[in-house]
């Protein structure tokens, strides 16, 4: 099931995503007694770890109950800008008490290796079952990308719960959660902003083109919620 929020700007976004990661959160500590997120990298997740930091909202969260994943990271040093940890870490993690953080150990040169250690991290997490997140970030970048599943890339098929990327492009190696992990969260919540990307939301949202990577983030029994600013929802209105 999905569903569309369309806010006035990518502040308004943030907001929004915030309020929903407090009801997933309360709602996955009730049940089970922990609350688990894959992080994204961008501008646009940034104002949102921004906003989860702030006094109004700190104290909000049950921060000791959360468990951090990531949805995809770049294979560059934990310090360098670029870094979807660092991003995190700088703007939320370093300012709130959360309870376990699990980052993508991208900096290995073996990427191979790094992304048969996260998944097992994944299994041992999840109690050896398939992996379901509470609630997973994700982004959407011109090309329809999302995570570091670019169009036609093998990892799109691959069945395993994460996969090394290399791309054609800067910062072209990466690891990422592959869809079947996608899939299978109780929340996907993409954020989407700017103009730049409104051709493929409309792709995606009003014409149904099914080809893209985003367009395949689908959770199986769960909600997937796209939060865009006005930029973005341009073509749909």
């Amino acid at each position: 099931m999905s569903e569309i929020i369309i806010c006035e700007t990518p502040d308004d976004v943030a907001d929004a995503a915030a309020a929903l990661i407090h009801e997933d959160q309360t709602a996955a500590i009730e049940e089970r007694g922990v609350f688990r997120i894959a992080l994204s990298g961008g501008r646009t997740p940034r104002l949102l770890y921004e906003r989860l930091a702030s006094e109004e909202r700190r104290d909000m969260m049950s921060w000791e109950h959360w468990e951090v994943f990531w949805s995809d990271e770049r294979a560059v040093p934990l310090d360098d800008p670029e870094s979807n940890f660092h991003l995190a870490y700088a703007a939320l993690l370093s300012k709130v008490p959360v309870s376990e953080v699990f980052r993508m150990p991208a900096e290995n040169p073996d990427l191979h290796r790094a992304a048969e250690d996260y998944a097992l991290t994944l299994r041992l997490r999840f109690g050896l079952r398939p992996p379901a997140f509470d609630t997973v970030l994700l982004g959407m970048g011109a090309d329809g990308h999302t995570a570091s599943l670019f169009p036609d890339h093998p990892a799109l098929n691959s069945t395993a719960l994460v996969e090394s990327v290399e791309v054609e492009q800067p910062l072209p190696r990466r690891l990422t959660l592959t869809l079947p992990v996608l899939n299978r969260a109780l929340h996907i919540l993409f954020l989407v902003t700017g103009a730049e990307k409104a051709e493929r939301v409309c792709e995606i949202l009003k014409n149904g083109i099914a080809s893209l990577p985003a367009s395949r983030v689908n959770p199986e029994e769960g909600l997937c919620t796209w939060i865009l600013d006005e930029a973005a929802a341009s073509l749909i209105r």
